[in-house]
């Protein structure tokens, strides 16, 4: 019996230290546990793996993936040709001096003109290429290596070897190859280079090249515009405003000094004067030229493509076209009154950075390009209909966008004018030049989408200056009368007390451009080119000026857009400005709608999620409620600024705002705003 007590007691004592053995392998409550983990090659790779304390019986589980040390990487370059505005603040500018002469009695005088270049891939020899990198990680930087690959016999070099940005001077016709890599103390051979190939080459002109036999269409239409008779025009009918100075502008790939074939070379080798101001007062003095004087004149193919004499005597693919601002700006923001690039400068259309130009492309997105894509609003008005025909490359919005540089079928160039080819709603009106900015500023879906869970997409400002826009709930919407008056017919030009000269040469400008782009005339105001004309904006970049100019016609002395309503709409037991009203309307809207459910989400559309039923369906009510809360907001959730909440639609038909979200509280709660004015009775 003893002995059998002691078999038992050992086969006891087993299973214990067994049990030990198998408890001693589970996760320990708190110290870590190092392991080795064997990689592949049979490379050991020593790893920490912190296994948590079971809360429970311990479950079999997976062990968490060992967090890697994130590795240093090589910084990447990023490379672009740098376009030049023939502008004397242009740090890249280009000079040289020139004898004019006015007055054969005074004689020739020395004066200083500037030049730029395009930044197009196809650049004139003898005409130095400014080059910039940059890191494609901001904060992995570098310091640029510059290699450049010559075509046979050129002995251009690279200006500055370290600089971000550079410059070459092309010597001889042929590819030149800039190539740059970013080093730093971690990675000295740098990281993955950047590259680009540019052709430089020399001008033939539109004559001597025959343009139009293979570019009928383009050539056709280009002959029509004013860029294709300015030097024409003005050597016979200039009452002293036009000089030598202008021509750098207003001929074909001005550069003094340089043999290239450009106007300047042809009149240095022709000899050919300047005609005086008595002469061009005469006349007579196009029909004098030499014909390679009139063969490189005015502004021409090769002003915007870049030379062309080896494409048209090789059949060389070297020209080249962008929708860059760069390529306009050498004149068009040449300094003087020539500020339209500066201008454009200013606007949200030119910021590079901004989500806008920077959309994600692709299936899901294809239909977005039409508007976050300046290729994309150029093949959009071309094929309407046809979203696969769309061109999805980033690209701001800029001058070629809205202006066709080649044809002249609609005032200013304009691609559209008149009445959008495509918006939300039926019937809009003729709005003149605003035609343009309707296509894209318009809220994309029309109230019945509410019950389908699509609502406005930003700014609904084409659908309020047209009378319409947002659930009515079978009311009849009061409108304001802003939106009828506004650009419906020609503006008197502010500068002429006589008024007898016109805005925008006297088409009809409609709403936007009425407002959006009234001009600019104090040059010492710190806000000059920074609000109106092409930066469209109404308020200063700072955000602490309202540009009321275009209002006063009407309003007389007004310094705020926030000027005061004529009731209390919002129910605050005073009377509001009224962007302010529209302002307290939303927040009274949006708290009701947050009492249904609603919940508001930072990104995605549509910016918050809305309750469903058991079947998956919204409330029809806070669906309507939502989409006009939507059309009256703006941009979503104060990312436009602060006090921006309905600010624009405020301005745009401060009546249809208030009534909307009024009718949409009402059909929400059941109630009228509390103590408020009713303004849709």
């Amino acid at each position: 019996m003893q002995k059998k007590f002691l078999v038992m007691l050992a086969g006891l004592l087993l299973v214990m230290a067994s049990l030990v053995i198998i408890v001693s392998c589970a996760p320990a409550p708190a110290a870590p546990v190092k392991e080795t983990v064997v990689v592949p090659q049979t490379v050991v790779v020593p790893q920490t793996v912190v296994v948590a304390a079971p809360t429970s019986a311990p479950q079999p589980t997976a062990a968490p993936a060992a967090t890697a040390t994130p590795q240093p990487q090589p910084p990447a370059a990023v490379l672009k040709i740098v376009p030049v505005a023939a502008n004397p603040a242009d740090p890249n500018v280009m000079t040289a001096t020139i004898q004019i002469i006015t007055d054969t009695v005074v004689g020739p005088s020395p004066a200083v003109v500037q030049m730029g270049s395009t930044g197009l891939t196809n650049e004139p020899v003898g005409v130095p290429v400014h080059v910039a990198a940059s890191p494609a990680d901001p904060k992995n930087t570098g310091t640029p290596q510059w290699t450049l690959t010559a075509p046979q016999g050129s002995k251009a070099a690279i200006k500055n070897p370290t600089g971000l940005t550079t410059e070459f001077t092309p010597d001889v016709v042929g590819a030149y190859k800039v190539d740059v890599v970013l080093t730093n103390a971690a990675f000295p051979q740098g990281g993955s280079s950047a590259s680009v190939t540019i052709h430089a080459g020399t001008f033939i002109g539109l004559t001597a090249g025959n343009c139009v036999q293979c570019h009928k269409t383009q050539a056709t239409e280009w002959a029509k515009t004013g860029h294709a008779a300015i030097f024409t025009t003005n050597i016979d009918s200039s009452t002293g405003s036009y000089s030598q100075t202008c021509i750098r502008c207003h001929t074909t790939g001005y550069f003094p000094g340089v043999s290239n074939g450009n106007f300047a070379d042809v009149q240095a080798k022709l000899n050919w004067k300047f005609p005086t101001v008595k002469q061009m007062i005469a006349g007579g003095n196009w029909a004098a030229a030499p014909a390679d004087i009139k063969n490189m004149a005015n502004i021409q193919c090769e002003d915007c493509h870049g030379p062309a004499k080896e494409h048209v005597t090789t059949g060389a693919p070297v020209m080249a076209a962008s929708l860059d601002n760069g390529v306009c700006n050498v004149c068009h923001n040449g300094g003087g009154h020539h500020t339209i690039g500066q201008q454009v400068s200013y606007s949200a259309h030119s910021d590079a950075s901004a989500m806008a130009w920077n959309y994600p492309t692709g299936p899901d997105n294809q239909d977005c390009v039409r508007c976050h894509s300046g290729a994309g609003y150029i093949t959009f008005i071309q094929n309407p209909t046809n979203m696969a025909a769309w061109d999805n490359s980033e690209q701001t919005v800029g001058c070629s966008t809205c202006h066709d540089p080649h044809s002249v079928a609609n005032p200013h160039q304009l691609r559209v004018y008149g009445k959008p080819v495509q918006v939300p709603f039926d019937n809009p009106k003729d709005v003149g030049l605003s035609a343009t900015c309707e296509e894209c500023h318009n809220g994309r879906q029309v109230p019945t989408d509410a019950l389908k869970g699509n609502f406005p997409h930003y700014s609904s400002a084409a659908e309020f200056l047209n009378d319409t826009g947002g659930v009515t709930y079978g009311q009849t919407i009061n409108d304001s009368p802003h939106a009828l008056l506004v650009g419906a017919a020609p503006m008197p030009d502010p500068s002429d007390p006589s008024g007898k000269t016109l805005l925008f040469g006297g088409d009809k400008p409609g709403p936007c451009v009425a407002c959006h782009m009234y001009p600019t005339t104090d040059s010492k105001d710190p806000n000059f080119l920074k609000v109106g004309q092409h930066s469209f904006n109404l308020v200063s970049p700072d955000g602490k000026v309202d540009y009321t100019a275009p209002c006063q016609s009407c309003h007389g002395k007004l310094t705020t857009f926030n000027f005061p309503a004529k009731a209390d709409y919002c129910g605050t037991g005073k009377v509001q400005g009224v962007q302010d009203t529209v302002q307290c309307l939303l927040g009274v809207l949006w708290k009701a709608l947050e009492a249904k459910g609603v919940k508001k989400i930072d990104s995605g559309y549509p910016y918050a999620t809305l309750p469903k039923d058991a079947s998956g369906n919204v409330d029809p009510k806070i669906a309507n409620a939502w989409y006009n809360y939507r059309v009256v907001y703006g941009v979503m959730w104060g990312s436009a600024g602060p006090g921006t909440q309905g600010a624009a639609q405020a301005i745009h038909n401060f009546d249809r705002a208030v009534s909307l979200l009024q009718l949409s509280y009402k059909d929400l709660t059941g109630q009228d705003v509390p103590n408020a004015t009713l303004i849709y009775k």
